[in-house]
């Protein structure tokens, strides 16, 4: 890890939406990054102006339109609300600019289908940080190596509900949780599993349940909506399920690949002779004030940013959470609000 000052080429950014979310992670997470703060812009501009100040950022706005004329950018981070994102993003196309905006990337399909048409050769990525967990991309490394055979189903479990409703209820836009934050799960089963073709929501009591996905490879992954469960305690698991291995993560912070053992009508120990069998744990420490235990790397954020500006200084379009696979995920959040216990094809929704 070096920081901000010591990079030899950074790019040059502005960000739009100072709220408590940009104050709090995004604008403290440029430390580590290759990016230099040239502008902010919030409707708020006396909130713009101070929040300037402090980050050493030269100019503040009130819009981002105003900023994207009269600044030499290279990109911009959108920190406001997913309805926003569509404009501002088509703004920014247009003023020839990159695009980094918080998740998710839009309220509907339609809005991300809009962003995909105006983005031309920029890049744009979206926020999805638990796609950067370094716990997803040490599981996404394990499966890669074969460690786990062939994977056969994924389980995620997360506090979530989901609204049963129509069409209308989709294009109000309103934002929920299964909105706001069904994205993060979403965006670990995809990271691990693959893209999905179908969903299926089974809702119990307060709209709680299950959420199943078939996956284009054949993998089925099953989303528990754990409704009801506090977020003061750990409340976030993911288990892959391979042959005759796992690799469970648990809270963002501990990763286990269980190898298992010599097993069969006569072992006696649990603890076999070697290091070969039995299980692997990578957790994060707190003992030292070092980078590795800090949420915004546990959590990813740091990652996803990283990732989107060593694209942009490479000129190289994104793999990884794009527009496109920000538009599967609003797939998904369509198809799971319209879903009661039958399979919507998302290859066939408009």
């Amino acid at each position: 890890m070096i920081y901000q000052r010591d990079f030899e080429h950074r790019v040059r950014v502005g960000v739009v939406g100072v709220g408590q979310h940009a104050y709090r992670n995004i604008l403290p997470a440029l430390n580590f990054l290759p990016a230099e703060l040239v502008a902010v812009a919030d409707v708020n501009s006396e909130l713009a102006e101070r929040t300037s100040r402090q980050f050493g950022s030269t100019h503040a706005y009130g819009s981002a339109a105003e900023m994207y004329a009269n600044e030499e950018l290279d990109a911009v981070l959108l920190c406001v609300s997913p309805q926003l994102h569509p404009q501002l993003a088509v703004e920014a196309f247009g003023a020839g600019l990159h695009v980094w905006m918080e998740k998710p990337a839009a309220a509907t399909v339609a809005d991300v289908d809009m962003m995909i048409a105006a983005r031309g050769d920029r890049i744009a990525t979206v926020g999805y940080k638990k796609a950067f967990m370094p716990a997803t991309l040490k599981v996404a490394e394990l499966i890669d190596l074969g460690e786990l055979g062939k994977v056969r189903t994924v389980l995620g479990v997360y506090p979530m509900s989901i609204p049963h409703a129509g069409r209308t209820y989709i294009d109000s836009k309103e934002t929920t949780m299964w909105l706001a934050n069904g994205c993060h799960p979403l965006s670990v089963l995809l990271s691990i599993a693959g893209p999905a073709r179908s969903v299926t929501v089974h809702r119990g009591a307060d709209d709680s349940g299950i959420l199943l996905l078939r996956h284009t490879n054949g993998i089925v992954s099953n989303l528990h909506l754990a409704q009801g469960v506090s977020l003061s305690q750990p409340f976030e698991r993911y288990i892959v399920f391979g042959d005759d291995r796992t690799a469970e993560i648990e809270n963002s912070r501990k990763v286990t690949f269980q190898r298992g053992i010599p097993f069969g009508p006569n072992t006696t120990s649990f603890a076999p002779p070697g290091i070969d069998t039995g299980a692997v744990t990578w957790e994060a420490q707190d003992g030292l004030n070092t980078f590795e235990n800090k949420s915004e790397f546990t959590q990813g954020l740091v990652g996803g940013l990283e990732y989107f500006f060593s694209c942009v200084l490479a000129g190289e379009a994104p793999e990884k959470v794009n527009l496109d696979f920000a538009r599967q995920l609003a797939q998904i959040h369509e198809a799971a609000i319209l879903s009661d216990s039958d399979a919507v094809d998302l290859e066939t929704m408009s």
